[in-house]
């Protein structure tokens, strides 16, 4: 075998180790291994190239090689020079950085390495690859710059280094690689502008800058790249308007600018794409009309300028496209009316997205559209007062949004339900009862959503015979009767909101058998009786409220010994009795614990520094992260006027019960908090001396309790506090200025009914407030100390004018609570300057006297 010129041995399972007796084939010419179990190279890939003279081509792709088994940052040594055009490690588990070595390589023409794990610099050791034609290094851990060597790959056709954590600018030098055909940069953590440069890429067939922080315009240049068959700048921070130099990209077939801060009109001249097969610039802050030479794009299948600030009507050519198959328009602000001539042509029509406009709907009763659609949203558009007739043709429709449309009349029983899988009729004027077999025609139903309508009934057992129900939202109608008890087989139901209705009984204990609940809302109707045991099976539920009910009984202990990701609790307005059981705080994903306005005895637990959702200062516009239950549900109602921004995130409401005894110094450790209300409790004590530690608060109620005291200091230091209820206390004392107390809402009430408080804002001074009368002494100096005094004197003026007026005066202009401060203090120093001009008169009379008497 010492001629062997080919060795192929790909997926023949072959494991362990790649022995280095493969190196003694001097003649060798190509190896391929790929995919087999292969999970070392002996002595490294270094040692099995070093003496591989001939080699022109190796594969080890798709196996198991891990580590660093590149060998050593050194250099080979074995060949004058070496003949390897091909090699392929793409698809192992390779660590470690890329060898520097590789530049030796002069011969090489296609490298893959992408789907490893490198990480480190890109070698600038590529530059010396004078004829490589194409480098893949995608799908690693690869960080910092591109190297500018780059520049110097004259032959470069091909260029991945997508899926990485690169940084930094794109290089200039990349407007040198005259040959590139296809570059791909996408998700990366490049920055910075694109390059002038690119235009000068004429052969550039594919760009792929997407999912970066790229900044900046678009370059003009662009409209230079006639070959340019696919480009998509997505997810970046580009801004300014889109070059109307685009027109020119007449081999343009996709075009992706989304999710930018694109601006101004889309440039007319888009109509000369007449390859243009799909079109995305949809999430940017692009205005202005949809321009009338869009219709004459014969070839679009597929346009989105959805989430914009496009307006105007839209014009009926779009009805000529007659390859279109997706349209999304949705949340704009276009108006006028849509007619049947908009949809003249559409015959291929699948997708049809209006939502969130200011569009009428206006055809004939008799219509037969020419298109048979599966997806339909026309929420927030003027379609009533009655259901579209010409829907009851789209049989093959599987989403269907019409909420927010004007509509009314009894709800539909021809809904096309054997494959509608969503469908959302909400904020309508849907009444009467739903049909008691609506839910057997719609045996797909993934989502359901009937909320803010005027249905009555009750809700039909039906409902959980639907297997693949995922979300259910009856919320905010007049439905009536008991919740049916059958839903222990409904396996992937996760949502469940029957809020704002009359329902009467008992909770079903059937909730607690649905296997993936993470979301029930049963608030502000007339249920009885106490939580179901069955709920504890519910380990996944992340909202659980129960709120305005009439719910009695302990608060289950079981709520936070098996119910260990519950981020909402809300059990507020119930009739719940007995102590707060000290097992809630266990939930340590807690977000919002509401259990106001019950019945509650005991203490507040001191564990609750143990709820470390609370207890994490979060950023200020931080959001909810978990489900996304309804905001109704979630809104934490204070009984006395509640901050008007107080965010739905990291709230505890505990007022309105019984509870007695001291407030915990512990809770101080919730400093992740926004809201707080303890008040219309029986508390005692004092205020912990340290809640200024409680960074995050917005919102603190402490008010119609028993608390005494003074008020602490800290609580200046609660920078976000906006509102501050401490009334009807026996809190004693100065209450305490500066910073954020300065400017909360309403201060008079914040401290009424606390006849032993003193001090700003309330009128009763605080004693010592106002300074003693010093008696005026006399004291006689001679000449030199009276012209000391003149020239210090006249000193202070000018420099308390020059410098003083502003420093002082204009920040008594800006800062409300230094201007109070300052008119305070001239208040009290009134009687001293009094005295002290009294005392200067007297020391001017002596003067006199002594120059007189000595004439």
């Amino acid at each position: 075998m010492t001629s062997l010129r080919e060795l192929s041995l790909w997926a023949n399972n072959l494991n362990s180790t790649i022995p280095l007796w493969l190196n003694h084939h001097k003649s060798l010419v190509h190896l391929y291994l790929s995919s087999n179990q292969l999970d070392n190279i002996e002595g490294g890939l270094l040692s099995m190239l070093n003496d591989a003279c001939s080699l022109k081509s190796l594969d080890l792709s798709v196996n198991p090689l891990r580590g660093e088994v590149l060998g050593s940052n050194q250099t080979l040594s074995g060949c004058i020079v070496y003949d390897l055009e091909s090699l392929s490690l793409t698809y192992n588990e390779i660590g470690g950085n890329i060898p520097s070595w590789f530049g030796q390589l002069k011969s090489l023409k296609y490298l893959y390495l992408e789907s490893n794990s490198f990480y480190g610099p890109i070698p600038m050791s590529f530059g010396q690859l004078s004829i490589l034609r194409a480098l893949y290094l995608s799908n690693n851990l690869l960080n910092e710059t591109i190297p500018m060597s780059f520049g110097q790959l004259s032959s470069l056709e091909s260029l991945d280094l997508s899926k990485n954590h690169l940084n930094g600018p794109i290089p200039m030098s990349f407007g040198q690689l005259s040959s590139l055909e296809y570059l791909d940069l996408s998700n990366n953590h490049l920055n910075g502008l694109i390059p002038m440069s690119f235009g000068q890429l004429s052969s550039l067939y594919s760009l792929d800058l997407s999912n970066n922080h790229l900044n900046g315009p678009i370059p003009m240049s662009f409209g230079q790249l006639s070959s340019l068959y696919s480009l998509d700048l997505s997810n970046n921070h580009l801004n300014g308007p889109i070059p109307m130099s685009f027109g020119q990209l007449s081999s343009l077939y996709s075009l992706d600018l989304s999710n930018n801060h694109l601006n101004g009109p889309i440039p007319m001249s888009f109509g000369q794409l007449s390859s243009l097969y799909s079109l995305d610039l949809s999430n940017n802050h692009l205005n202005g009309p949809i321009p009338m030479s869009f219709g004459q794009l014969s070839s679009l299948y597929s346009l989105d300028l959805s989430n914009n600030h496009l307006n105007g009507a839209i014009h009926e050519s779009l009805g000529q496209l007659g390859s279109l198959e997706s349209l999304d328009l949705s949340s704009n602000s276009l108006g006028g009316i849509f007619s049947e001539l908009h949809f003249a042509n559409l015959s291929r029509l699948k997708e049809f997205n209006i939502g969130s406009n200011n569009l009428s709907w206006k055809v004939k009763s008799d219509w037969i559209p020419p298109f048979r659609l599966e997806v339909i949203n026309m929420s927030s558009c003027n379609i009533g007062p009655q259901f579209p007739r010409w829907l009851q043709t789209q049989t093959e429709v599987s989403l269907l949004d019409l909420s927010n449309s004007n509509i009314s009349g009894s709800f539909p029983t021809w809904l096309p339900g054997l494959s509608l899988y969503y469908l959302d009729l909400s904020m309508n004027s849907i009444s009467g009862q739903l049909p008691p077999n609506i839910f057997h025609r719609l045996p797909v139903l993934e989502t359901l959503s009937l909320s803010n309508n005027l249905l009555n009934g009750s809700i039909p057992n039906s409902v959980c015979k639907v297997e693949r129900l995922q979300a259910l939202d009856l919320s905010k109608n007049q439905l009536y009767g008991e919740i049916p008890d059958c839903w222990r087989d409904t396996h992937v139901l996760a949502l469940i909101n029957l809020a704002f209705n009359r329902l009467s009984g008992h909770i079903p204990s059937s909730f607690g058998q649905t296997d993936s609940l993470i979301s029930l809302h049963l608030n502000e109707n007339a249920l009885s009786g106490e939580l179901p045991l069955t709920l504890q099976n519910s380990i996944y539920l992340a909202v659980l409220d129960v709120g305005e009910n009439k719910i009695t009984g302990n608060i289950p202990a079981w709520i936070g010994e098996t119910l260990s990701t519950l981020r909402i609790l809300r059990l507020r307005n119930n009739t719940f009795s007995g102590s707060i059981p000290s097992q809630l705080c266990k939930l340590s994903e807690l977000q919002i614990m509401d259990l106001a306005q019950n019945n509650l005895t005991g203490g507040i637990p001191r564990c609750f520094c143990k709820l470390t959702s609370m207890t994490a200062e979060k950023d200020v516009f931080q959001q909810y992260s978990g489900p996304s239950p309804d905001s109704t549900a979630m809104e934490p109602t204070l009984p006395s006027t509640p901050a008007p921004n107080l965010r739905l995130l990291d709230n505890m409401d505990l007022s309105s019960n019984k509870l007695e005894g001291f407030i915990p110094e512990e809770i101080i450790a919730l400093n992740g908090l926004r809201g707080l209300n303890l008040s219309h409790n029986r508390l005692s004590g004092e205020i912990p001396n340290k809640i200024g530690k409680m960074k995050s608060l917005e919102s603190l109620d402490l008010s119609n309790n028993h608390l005494v005291g003074t008020i602490p200091r800290s609580l200046a230091e609660l920078t976000y506090l906006s509102h501050l209820n401490l009334s009807n206390n026996n809190l004693s004392g100065r209450i305490p200025t500066g910073n954020q107390l300065q400017v909360i809402e309403d201060p008079l009430s914040s401290y009424a009914g606390n006849s032993q408080l003193c001090g700003t804002p309330l009128e009763k001074k605080c004693p010592g407030d106002d300074p003693p009368v010093q008696p005026p002494t006399s004291n006689i100096h001679g000449e030199d100390e009276d012209k000391s005094e003149r020239f210090w004197s006249y000193f202070v003026i000018v420099l308390g004018y020059g410098t003083g007026f502003w420093a002082v005066i204009g920040t008594l202009i800006l800062k409300k609570n230094w201007r109070v401060a300052y008119f305070r203090f001239a208040d009290n120093t009134k009687e001293w300057m009094l005295m002290m001009i009294a005392v200067k008169a007297e020391r001017l009379k002596k003067k006199m006297r002594r120059t007189n008497s000595s004439e």
